[in-house]
């Protein structure tokens, strides 16, 4: 089959095949790559490689009439916090936001769970606050906390409670919104029902904005690496949500909202070299469609390096699409502008933007705290109101 294969291409032209293929979904290309021996070294030929960035950075649909989320911390501090959305060629165009009042309670300092959807934002902070945000109408729900002591499968007496957020996204079957937490317990003294054996210290819940309460997640998955950053570990697309876990061999875990089933996804020898473990850095972010990681050195940061996934579950559908660099006083990404660029902190804490198809940067004009004081969003505005799906609710404006 592959010497059949192998003389019907060769009647084909070269560029007109390359033009083909490289138009295909990442999915079937990456499938494709059995098929006969020239297919399996596509991702090795320069002028191939050449027509599938230009195709994949192609303009999308999901950057139409976008803006920018921008959260930064001032440099050196913890509590000066600010949001903006931002607008124009280098994102100079800035509107201040302000954050509705349960944010301004208690904890000074909230994140971005996930990406905008429908006009909304997750916030949360490490104390287990969630909060639903829409910046253009000013709408809000804040997410009713559950006693986790009650929805544990046995009795005990906790002293410790962490909560991990790990996903916000959308089910399109059940259309609902949801949010994922993981949750750890830590106790001295716990008592078991009469033929019980020991139980775990951690459990999964979502919540569900339909019916406005959480539930227990009959799943058993790693939850998210937050020592990574809390920004660049998590990201939502079409109904899933996808993080990087705690493990030491890290990979993505992937999960579906709608039938809630998950997948993971190895990471490729290349992305994280054995005898550079220690020192790889990695963020996940959506482009252009597309689960993504940058993967670089912490002790050569000026390269960056820009995985694209072509199938959840398939650890060789890695395909590394680009290398950035060397860009010096680099320290770290933060995440995705709408212009099919990268938005990057420098080691002087000011924020640039790459542009993945001119390889210009531009400077932002704003300087950021390091390591973990920013954050991007894509946003597009929405005047959905929650109202429409969950009658129980409490709202501010």
């Amino acid at each position: 089959m592959a010497t059949t294969n192998e003389k019907v291409l060769s009647h084909i032209h070269e560029d007109v095949a390359f033009s083909i293929l490289s138009k295909l979904p990442l999915k079937s290309l990456s499938r494709f790559a059995c098929i006969c021996k020239l297919w399996a070294l596509l991702f090795e030929n320069p002028r191939f490689m050449d027509m599938l960035r230009k195709n994949k950075l192609s303009t999308h649909s999901m950057y139409s009439d976008t803006s920018l989320v921008l959260k930064h911390l001032l440099p050196k501090t913890f509590y000066d916090q600010f949001w903006y959305l931002c607008n124009g060629e280098k994102y100079d165009n800035k509107v201040k936001l302000d954050l509705p009042p349960p944010c301004k309670d208690n904890c000074p300092d909230f994140h971005i769970l996930g990406s905008a959807i429908n006009g909304f934002l997750c916030l949360y902070d490490l104390l287990g606050k969630v909060i639903l945000w829409n910046p253009e109408t000013n709408e809000y729900k804040v997410i009713p906390p559950r006693h986790v002591e009650s929805s544990l499968p046995y009795k005990v007496t906790t002293d410790y409670i962490y909560f991990t957020l790990c996903g916000f996204g959308y089910d399109h079957v059940g259309h609902d919104y949801k949010v994922i937490r993981h949750v750890t317990f830590h106790s001295k003294y716990s008592t078991y029902f009469k033929g019980d054996t020991p139980r775990s210290n951690y459990l999964w819940q979502i919540y569900s904005l339909r019916s406005n309460s959480w539930r227990n997640l009959e799943v058993d998955m790693p939850f998210r690496d937050i020592s990574i950053g809390l920004e660049g570990s998590e990201v939502y697309l079409n109904g899933m949500c996808h993080w990087i876990t705690k493990a030491y061999d890290k990979y993505v875990v992937s999960f579906n909202l709608s039938t809630e089933v998950f997948y993971t996804t190895p990471f490729t020898l290349d992305m994280c070299k054995s005898y550079e473990i220690l020192y790889s850095q990695r963020h996940l972010l959506v482009l252009n469609g597309s689960i993504a990681l940058i993967s670089n050195n912490s002790k050569a940061i000026e390269y960056f390096h820009i995985f694209i996934l072509a199938e959840l579950g398939v650890k060789e559908s890695w395909i590394k699409l680009f290398t950035i660099g060397p860009l010096g006083c680099i320290y770290r990404p933060i995440g995705v502008g709408n212009k099919v660029d990268i938005i990057f902190v420098k080691t002087n804490d000011e924020l640039i933007s790459f542009d993945l198809n001119s390889q210009v940067i531009k400077e932002i004009g704003v300087q950021a705290s390091r390591p973990y004081g920013c954050q991007v969003a894509i946003y597009k505005k929405c005047s959905f109101r929650l109202e429409n799906l969950c009658a129980n609710h409490s709202t501010g404006a």
